[in-house]
């Protein structure tokens, strides 16, 4: 109880000090105040794309695989990479999807020159559209079908299927 009291303090504490929140603030429990309102930045994509995903298909006629995920600031948009098939290359993508699915991205061959742009529109499980040079003299058609969302597997899975293979003892 006295480490509810004190969390609880310390929770009005903040909300007091958090420049003109303590107006706002709402009691959710007999010993808690908290903010009603915390500037809270939600990525605009649609929900797809609010957490890392794979997409395969082909820009002109070669096939890549595209791996995308929020920045780390979420309102700062989308970045990744993608590579085509056959080759270990990896090219940098770093952009936008808003909302309805329409996409904009450049791309970087290097890390720091633009290298290509990427307009197109998320429709069902499909993003397509054009991918642009640099320079615009060469155009080509993409169609991308999501795969996946990307999964990491925490350290906890990855023991628990070693235990459950029998490659770890349980203790």
């Amino acid at each position: 109880m006295m480490k509810r009291v004190f969390i609880a303090s310390l929770i009005a504490t903040l909300a007091l000090a958090a420049n003109g929140f303590a107006a706002d603030a709402v009691a959710v429990a007999p010993t808690a105040v908290v903010p009603a309102s915390i500037p809270v930045a939600v990525s605009s994509a649609p929900v797809i794309f609010q957490k890392p995903v794979a997409l395969r298909g082909t820009v002109g006629d070669v096939q890549i695989q595209v791996n995308l995920r929020p920045k780390e600031e979420v309102d700062e948009g989308h970045e990744g990479e993608y590579f085509i098939f056959g080759n270990s290359n990896k090219i940098l993508l770093a952009g936008e999807i808003e909302k309805d699915g329409v996409l904009f991205m450049e791309e970087s061959v290097n890390g720091k020159d633009i290298s290509g742009q990427w307009d197109g529109k998320l429709e069902g499980d499909v993003l397509a559209g054009t991918w642009m040079s640099a320079d615009g003299s060469i155009t080509k058609p993409f169609s991308l079908k999501i795969i996946s969302p990307v999964q990491k597997s925490s350290q906890k899975q990855t023991l628990s299927k070693a235990v459950q293979k029998g490659v770890v003892s349980k203790q």
